[in-house]
């Protein structure tokens, strides 16, 4: 990985694991991590959780020289990598319908969300935008609420706006006063927008497609 790059990792989340499948994944996942995987009452939403929990290790494995690999949470629920020397970047993690993606940076900070296109109502519209933002998205196509949303999330992930929830933050204003953040928008396919924000000076975003065997 370049260190210049923000990476992304996209992976399908596919059809449903065969029982040897699961398996497999499962036993490289700590115990605890296990038990609220299996928490999930859908069977897409337990191999999200085991894939995504998958992708975050199988992506931090080349930093951590072979050392184990242990995710805490910090004080506002952000997953992070604890206590180790070797790692100073971040990650953050996404899944939405048919995508579980991951962005990773060895530096600074970075946020990503992916949500999978479907109606929406204008009270689903004024609760997640601000006044700006609402009357941008109105009369647009349904993508433009989803581009604002994924972008909003994104922003929020980065862990750099603590006290304030998703829909509080106004990207018309942030994009004009916050010159240390650079973010972008993606299409995994034509329903499923993904938006990436960092802190460092990465100007390039390399994605990289993966299946879940290249996991194992």
């Amino acid at each position: 990985m370049n260190t210049n790059d923000i990476q992304l990792f996209a992976l399908p989340l596919g059809e449903q694991l065969s029982s040897e499948e699961w398996n497999a994944f499962t036993i490289m996942l700590p115990s605890h991590v296990q038990k609220n995987i299996m928490q999930y009452k859908q069977w897409q939403d337990r191999q999200r959780a085991l894939l995504g929990n998958t992708l975050i290790r199988w992506a931090l494995l080349p930093f951590m020289n072979k050392a184990v690999c242990h995710i805490t949470q910090d004080i506002y629920g952000r997953p992070t990598v604890a206590n180790h020397k070797h790692w100073e970047g971040d990650f953050n993690l996404s899944h939405s319908g048919d995508w579980i993606v991951l962005a990773l940076t060895t530096n600074g900070r970075v946020g990503i969300d992916v949500e999978e296109i479907k109606p929406v109502n204008k009270d689903i519209m004024h609760y997640a935008l601000s006044k700006q933002e609402f009357h941008m998205a109105l009369h647009q196509p349904l993508h433009t609420f989803y581009e604002l949303w994924t972008l909003k999330e994104a922003l929020f992930k980065t862990g750099l706006f603590p006290n304030l929830s998703p829909h509080l933050l106004d990207t018309i204003d942030i994009k004009t006063t916050r010159a240390d953040l650079s973010t972008q928008l993606l299409y995994l396919d034509q329903r499923h927008p993904v938006t990436i924000c960092w802190n460092n000076s990465s100007t390039n975003v390399k994605i990289t497609t993966l299946n879940r065997q290249q996991l194992l």
